[in-house]
């Protein structure tokens, strides 16, 4: 499910709710005339201020990724005579010409959208691009931008059928991930050798970007047999994971690992983590003596550990929505080993082009057990909590190839919000005062819209446009309410709708609040 089709609520009952709403225009057909009830008071925002500090670099010879410093609420990016709105102080532009200078701009927009003086940056792709970032790798790079991409000889997938797709990436694509939990196992085993120039005996690299604030991102190296198991949320034994999220990056290992004195400074980022849109380079290292993780070749992370196998298996996990662009590995190359991993719920049969098969079982205390199958008897019993491996000939191709549809372009948004607060600072579920202000904030999280309405108990109250100066953007409208408008003692009812700009229906949310009695 398109996280844009949701809706929530804070502070009380929280509804999901689609209905057409009548709107009340002014003279021009797309503008919603700004009604204010005079129970209502509109708290004024400040003028958006000019973004400052912009930077450039480039993950391809033909995209270009811009950030800048800034508070707002959402951007307005233009370049090349296009026009992009963005939710955070970061953009990635493809399907650049590499030998081409870009001259971007950038205003700050606010929540009415009203925009800021422009912020100037100029840059050419072809010169800020840095070809020696896979020097270290070994193997081909895995490039998920085709239907192709999951190749069932590479990967084994662990993801609902409808919930990955393709969407627009220039003139390319990348898989889209539009999953609560989405895991990507590596037929490919991860063999650590001698020490690189920089130290590493190996290392696994992702190029990801974020789809919403809920976006996660884990990449695991996971010993044998581990990587034959289903995801879950248990760490497994001797194993090291990247995680990657909104707020930044950490590493996990297994606390059993050695630990040792190694101490790795990080480096100087204003960001470390994932960014709705915009793809970022993380690299996981592994060193004789330690685990770091870089983002664009800065380090943000590290733990003193000592990885304990001498190979290793890289899995992907994906919560809450991302785009999945590369994967990579280094150290000693290894061969694909075509592997298809089958539940034994039933009795089944060994497939007759098997050159090895094995039975994994979960067994109490997070151990496992490893039983090798004679080729010989193809009829395997079925087993509570076991799995049946695989291994292929080099040439089969296990299962088939996940369908990945194609999608529209754009970023994600997430669902509008609702928050109540009495002045006193109480909050809902507890009952507000029957006098003094009661604080309604509408967070609204869409790109693009034209206004908001705002309904108490059926009646509208406030309709606001949003698009002062331009398209509507993500942003917050707060509005004191005079809670002697409301009845003592019962519940009251808010509804907040987002109206988009092609007049389609609004996407709302509902949040319900108790108003206590007089003495």
């Amino acid at each position: 499910m398109d996280r844009r089709t949701l809706a929530g609520g804070l502070g009380g009952l929280a509804l999901v709710v689609a209905a057409v709403v009548v709107l009340r225009t002014g003279n021009a057909p797309d503008t919603l005339k700004r009604e204010i009830d005079d129970a209502v008071e509109v708290v004024q925002q400040l003028e958006p201020a000019r973004p400052a500090n912009p930077r450039a670099q480039a993950l391809d010879v033909d995209a270009l990724q811009i950030g800048w410093n800034g508070s707002a609420s959402a951007y307005e990016v233009r370049w090349n005579g296009k026009e992009l709105l963005v939710p955070g102080p970061e953009v990635e532009l493809p399907g650049l010409a590499p030998d081409d200078e870009v001259a971007v701009e950038i205003r700050a927009v606010s929540a009415t959208g009203k925009r800021s003086e422009p912020l100037k940056i100029a840059a050419t792709p072809k010169n800020l691009y840095n070809d020696r970032w896979d020097d270290l790798l070994v193997g081909q790079v895995d490039r998920f931008d085709g239907p192709e991409s999951l190749d069932p000889r590479k990967w084994r997938v662990e993801a609902e059928p409808e919930c990955l797709g393709l969407r627009p990436f220039g003139p390319s694509k990348r898989i889209d991930v539009d999953c609560s939990m989405a895991a990507f196992q590596s037929n490919t085993p991860m063999r650590f050798g001698v020490p690189a120039s920089d130290g590493a005996i190996g290392r696994a690299i992702i190029s990801v970007a974020g789809a919403a604030e809920s976006s996660h991102v884990r990449l695991t190296l996971l010993p044998d047999p581990w990587q034959y198991l289903k995801e879950n949320d248990a760490q497994p034994r001797g194993a090291v994971s990247l995680d990657i999220t909104t707020q930044g990056t950490r590493i996990i290992a297994d606390p059993e690992l050695p630990r040792t004195a190694r101490e790795v400074p990080l480096g100087d980022s204003p960001m470390t983590g994932l960014v709705a849109g915009v793809r970022h380079r993380w690299e996981l290292r592994v060193l004789p003596d330690a685990v770091i993780a870089l983002r664009d070749g800065v380090v943000v992370a590290s733990e003193p550990v000592v990885v304990g196998t001498r190979v290793a298996h890289p899995r992907i996990r994906i919560d809450g929505g991302g785009f999945l662009d590369a994967f990579g590995v280094g150290g000693v190359p290894e061969r694909v080993l075509p592997t298809e991993v089958i539940p034994l719920d039933q009795d089944t049969e060994v497939p007759p082009d098997a050159v090895a098969a094995k039975v994994i079982t979960l067994e109490a205390g997070n151990q496992v057990s490893i039983a090798d199958i004679p080729l010989s008897g193809r009829k395997i019993a079925a087993a509570r909590q076991a799995q049946l491996v695989v291994i292929r000939k080099p040439e089969s191709r296990p299962g088939t190839l996940p369908r990945l549809a194609d999608r529209p372009g754009g970023i994600k948004t997430g669902a509008p919000r609702l928050h109540v607060m009495h002045e006193d600072g109480t909050k809902p579920p507890q009952p507000l005062l029957p006098n003094g202000r009661i604080l309604v904030t509408a967070e609204i999280n869409a790109i693009g819209h034209r206004g908001i309405e705002l309904e108490l108990d059926g009646k509208r109250i406030v309709a606001m446009p949003t698009n002062e100066q331009g398209a509507g953007v993500p942003g917050r409208q707060e509005f004191w309410l005079d809670s002697s408008a409301l009845t003592p003692g019962a519940n009251a009812r808010l509804k907040l709708s987002v109206l988009p700009a092609d007049h389609g229906e609004p996407v709302t949310t509902e949040t319900v609040f108790e108003l206590g009695k007089t003495s």
